[in-house]
């Protein structure tokens, strides 16, 4: 009876104890309280009749007696022991706080795990998570982006256990870069000395940055005052130079650099002023004229500055290297422009020649060149004169200057003056305008004499003096109708004319008037004879009469 109370008490008392425990099933929440911590493995009692196993690396940060939250497994470790674990609960933790980042573009840190096919591995939050190569930000040279790095979540699925979550690291970098820039161009000032890096070389300068996220331009024209520096000849990719802000485009973030800002200005310190002669070397020749170098400044002669007489003959006189004396013509400071000039050291041989033989000086010359209209005279050093056939001869109807000079070829010219490099002549001047004299003696009516020089189509010109000439129309040289002139007339044959016209310097003659007029003599003359013998003429005499007035028309 005792044995049967015994048992029945047993049995009460132990579907009172299992009334109070709780049967989890796998994968139920479960919360405990943590009993002990012992080696790799951590106690927690959960209500249950034995404590249940949690691996201690998930409760770390906690102590025994601390309350925790887990997931029931639904398997038991190699002691028998239930297990539990965080790690469910801490990944649905994580992937809410990833997929919050993504939704509010916030970023999270990233640990590289590995490389990955087109990319790499990463863990955000606990999450494994895939970084693209195009989403990497690596710069040049980079294999790998660092341990742990800043991302934003740009992708964000979730498939059960495994989600895809894509993140990008380049974003980041760009915004820090623009944060850098920013700060960077805030404490810049024109000015300003800073150290930059070349990153490209052109063919018109170098593109520097600074600590690589503000770009600027180094020009050639900036890089020295000495303009023989070349960029390219004395820069390398990498190099890091200090240069002075030069110019700041704030709104579109571009800086210019100047390196040349840096060294002596050469051009404040050239002591020389317009007028000065100074020494210069010939640095190259082109087709405009010389350049050369003065110092540490480059100067320009223009090739009409070589020479007074010859100065397109530059080229054979100058080669570079050469040392040259020259005189400053212009110097501007400002604009950093020499010009120079070597004919300037001298006086220009005509004006020093027309010193010492002033106008109207009665020089020596040869005669080396006839043209049409003009001869050139050497008169020795170099120097010609020129002589126009308007100075060769007071007559106006001489069209040629071969016809003065050909078969005098004179020695002596008379100086009239400066025409550009050569010196004016002339060979009239030593007389008195022959048609002044001519005209100021003769008259319309007058009977000259002179030689027929010249027989054209339409008449006769006669030398009536010397380089005074007349013309008689082929109408005006005989009573008798003539075709061309030399059907009465010959060259060098002497005639007798009347002035018929005299208009500036064209003398008209006429035989045939001359002749009607020693005809009309004539007949009056004999009709002076007749008419005394009575009133009436008779009939010889109308005869006579009649021809007179014929003659007068």
């Amino acid at each position: 009876m005792e044995n049967e109370n015994i048992q029945s008490e047993f049995e009460k008392l132990l579907e009172e104890e299992t009334a109070n425990l709780h049967f989890y099933n796998k994968g139920e929440r479960v919360k405990g309280r943590i009993v002990k911590i012992q080696g790799d493995t951590a106690f927690v009692d959960i209500g249950q009749k034995t404590e249940v196993a949690i691996d201690a690396s998930e409760v770390e940060g906690f102590s025994e007696g601390d309350e925790i939250e887990a997931v029931y497994l639904g398997k038991k470790n190699k002691e028998g022991y239930d297990l539990i674990s965080r790690k469910p609960l801490l990944f649905r933790e994580n992937l809410q706080k990833v997929e919050e980042a993504y939704n509010n573009r916030q970023k999270v840190k990233a640990k590289l795990l590995k490389k990955a096919n087109k990319g790499f591995l990463v863990e955000v939050n606990g999450i494994k998570a895939y970084l693209p190569f195009s989403e990497a930000g690596l710069k040049k040279g980079e294999e790998l982006p660092p341990p742990e790095f800043d991302v934003y979540v740009i992708k964000f699925e979730e498939r059960g256990k495994h989600p895809n979550i894509v993140v990008s690291r380049k974003e980041i970098i760009r915004e820090e870069e623009e944060k850098k820039r920013e700060e960077i161009f805030n404490l810049l000032e024109e000015g300003q000395t800073v150290r930059g890096k070349v990153v490209k070389i052109l063919d018109n300068g170098a593109v520097l940055s600074l600590e690589n996220v503000v770009f600027g331009f180094l020009p050639q024209s900036l890089y020295s005052w000495d303009r023989t520096r070349k960029i390219s000849d004395e820069l390398s990719v990498g190099d890091e130079i200090e240069v002075v802000v030069k110019n700041i485009d704030r709104e579109n973030k571009k800086v210019v650099f100047s390196r040349r800002d840096l060294e002596p200005d050469a051009w404040k310190e050239f002591e020389k002023e317009v007028g000065d002669t100074v020494e210069a070397v010939v640095k190259e020749l082109n087709d405009y004229g010389i350049v050369v170098k003065v110092g540490q400044l480059e100067g320009f002669i223009y090739k009409m500055e070589t020479d007074h007489m010859k100065p397109l003959e530059y080229k054979k006189r100058f080669k570079p290297g050469q040392k040259i004396q020259a005189k400053i013509i212009e110097l501007d400071r400002d604009k950093r422009r020499l010009k120079l000039s070597i004919k300037a050291l001298t006086p220009h041989p005509v004006e020093k020649f027309l010193e010492e033989n002033p106008e109207g000086s009665v020089v020596n010359g040869r005669i080396k060149e006839i043209k049409t209209k003009m001869a050139v005279v050497d008169l020795g050093n170099e120097l010609e004169g020129v002589l126009h056939l308007e100075d060769a001869t007071w007559n106006p109807k001489i069209r040629n200057i071969s016809v003065v000079i050909k078969n005098k070829m004179p020695k002596e010219f008379k100086v009239l003056g400066r025409e550009g490099n050569r010196i004016k002549l002339g060979l009239k001047q030593f007389k008195e305008n022959p048609w002044e004299t001519y005209l100021s003696t003769h008259k319309e009516g007058d009977i000259v004499k002179g030689k027929v020089i010249k027989l054209i189509d339409r008449g006769a010109f006669v030398e009536l003096a010397d380089e005074v000439e007349g013309f008689i129309p082929v109408a005006q040289i005989s009573k008798e109708k003539i075709e061309i002139p030399s059907d009465k007339l010959s060259l060098g044959q002497e005639v007798e004319a009347k002035i018929i016209k005299i208009r500036g310097k064209d003398i008209i003659l006429s035989i045939k008037a001359l002749e009607k007029d020693r005809e009309k003599n004539e007949l009056r003359s004999v009709l002076e004879r007749v008419k005394p013998k009575g009133d009436s003429l008779g009939t010889l005499g109308e005869i006579l009469k009649e021809k007179l007035r014929e003659l007068e028309k």
